[in-house]
C-alpha cells in the first residue's frame, strides 16, 4: 500500500498552474515503506515483497456530481463497517504479525498482504497466508480478515481487464479463492492506472467483483489513490464505485516519497483536507477509511515512523517546515510534519500528534475510520490516539 502504489500527481503541469495537490507518489509496500514508484496522481500500492506462494484459479446512485458519466449497474454494497485497520506489509510480516496479536483489540479488520494477481487472472498466494495464529486471534476477537492482493506489473493489470471474458474469469478466482480460504472478503490493490482509457474496464472489473463477492456474503475493498479532483486521466472513479465497494481505503501519504525530486512532507495537512472534503461531498464518507504513514522518508532511506525519529540527531525533531511555501507541488497547509536531520541526511516522518490531526480531519468529515501502513513498530500512544479518534 505504499506507493509502488500511490499518491502522485497526474500531470505536473496541470498541477503547477492550478496548484492542486494530488500527491507527489508513493507505494503501497510493506511495512517499512518499500521505495515508492512514482505514479502520475495520489495513491498506494504494492504491499511489500512477493515471493513464493500457489495459484488460486479457478447499484444506488452515488451522492455528488463528481463525476459525469452513467453510475455502474450493480447492487449496492453493504458497508463493513470498520474503523480502524492495518496493513501487514509482506516484506514486515513478521513485526506486523507481533503488533497484531499484542494488540487484537484495537483492530476491526485488518488486510495482510497475502496474494498477488497475475497477467493470466490468477492469484499467487504467499507463504505467510493464512498464518494460523492471526487466523485464529481474529477468529476469536470477531476481527474481519480481509487480505489484499496486488499486482506487480500494469501490464499484467491491463491484461486482467483487457475483456469481459478476462474480467469474468479474475473476478470467480478472487470469489473462490475467498470462500476456499475463509476469508470475510478481499481488498484490491490494483494501481498505476493513470490513463482515461483504463476507467471504463477498471469499472467493469470492480463492478464484476463486487456482485461475484455479494453473491457469497463477502466483502470488497479497494486501495486508492487519495485524490482531491478527478481529473478522469486515471481509473480511479469514486462516483462510480463507490456505490458497489464496501469500503475504499484512501493512500493519504506519499505526497513527497523517496526517490522523488525532491523530499517534503508525507502527507500536508492542507492536502488531506482537501482529500476528504471531496470524500463528504460525494455523500457516503462512512465508506472511506483514511490511510496514514507508519514510515518516514529520507533522500536514499525509509524506515518505520519510530526508527525514523530515533535517528534524529540529539534525539530531538522539528514538527513544521517552510517548504511547502516553495513546493513546486503545491502550496497546501503544511500541518504538522516532523522531520529532523539525522546521520544520514534529513528525515520526514509521521508521529502521533501528526496522524492524529489527519485522523480529526477525517472523524470531522464523516469518514468511517483510519488505516495505517504499515502495522509494526508503532509509536508509544498510537492506539489509545487513533481510538480517541474514532471508538467503536
Amino acid at each position: 500500500m505504499k506507493n509502488s502504489n500511490f499518491t502522485t500527481r497526474i500531470f505536473l503541469g496541470a498541477a503547477l498552474a492550478a496548484f492542486v495537490t494530488v500527491g507527489c507518489g508513493g507505494s503501497g509496500g510493506g511495512g517499512s515503506p518499500a521505495a515508492p514508484a512514482p505514479a502520475p496522481t495520489s495513491g498506494t500500492g504494492g504491499n511489500g515483497d512477493t515471493t513464493g506462494g500457489t495459484t488460486t484459479g479457478g447499484g444506488s446512485t452515488a451522492g455528488g456530481t463528481d463525476s459525469g458519466t452513467t453510475q455502474a449497474p450493480a447492487p449496492a454494497a453493504p458497508h463493513s463497517g470498520h474503523h480502524r485497520c492495518g496493513w501487514i506489509g509482506a516484506d514486515t510480516f513478521d513485526a506486523g504479525k507481533a503488533s497484531f496479536l499484542a494488540n487484537p483489540d484495537y483492530y476491526d479488520a485488518i488486510h495482510p498482504k497475502w496474494g498477488t494477481a497475475k497477467a493470466d487472472g490468477t492469484v499467487t498466494i504467499l507463504p505467510m497466508a493464512d498464518d494460523a495464529q492471526i487466523m485464529a486471534v481474529a477468529k476469536a476477537k470477531h476481527i474481519k480478515v480481509i487480505p489484499l492482493v496486488d499486482v506487480d506489473a500494469v501490464g499484467d493489470l491491463r491484461n486482467i481487464i483487457s475483456s469481459p471474458a478476462n474480467i469474468a474469469a479474475h473476478a470467480q478466482v478472487l470469489t473462490d479463492m475467498v470462500v476456499k480460504h475463509g476469508y470475510d472478503g478481499v481488498e484490491l490493490d490494483y494501481e498505476h492506472l493513470w490513463s482515461s482509457a483504463d476507467r471504463a474496464p477498471y469499472t467493469a472489473l470492480i463492478v464484476a467483483v463486487s456482485a461475484s463477492l455479494h453473491a457469497q456474503g463477502k466483502l470488497l475493498m479497494l486501495e486508492m489513490p487519495a485524490m482531491d479532483v478527478d481529473h478522469k486521466e486515471s481509473a480511479y472513479d469514486y462516483v462510480q464505485l463507490q456505490p458497489v465497494v464496501d469500503t475504499m481505503h484512501l493512500m493519504a501519504y506519499d505526497f513527497h516519497y523517496m526517490g522523488g525530486d525532491h523530499l517534503g512532507p508525507l502527507a500536508p495537512k492542507g492536502w488531506v483536507n482537501d482529500v476528504v472534503t471531496r470524500v463528504q461531498s460525494l455523500g457516503h464518507p462512512e465508506k472511506y477509511i483514511l490511510g496514514l504513514a507508519n514510515y518516514g522518508i529520507a533522500t536514499s532511506w525509509y524506515a518505520s515512523a519510530k526508527e525514523a525519529a530515533a535517528r534524529c540527531n540529539g534525539g530531538t525533531h522539528s514538527m513544521s517546515t517552510d517548504h511547502m511555501a516553495v513546493c513546486p507541488l503545491s502550496h497546501a497547509e503544511a500541518g504538522l510534519t516532523p522531520n529532523c536531520m539525522t546521520a544520514n541526511g534529513q528525515v520526514y516522518f509521521e508521529d502521533v500528534a501528526s496522524m492524529t490531526e489527519k485522523a480529526a480531519l477525517a472523524k470531522a468529515h464523516g469518514l468511517g475510520g483510519v488505516g495505517y501502513w504499515t502495522m509494526g513498530d508503532e509509536m508509544d500512544g498510537f492506539y489509545s490516539a487513533m481510538t480517541q479518534q474514532f471508538p467503536n
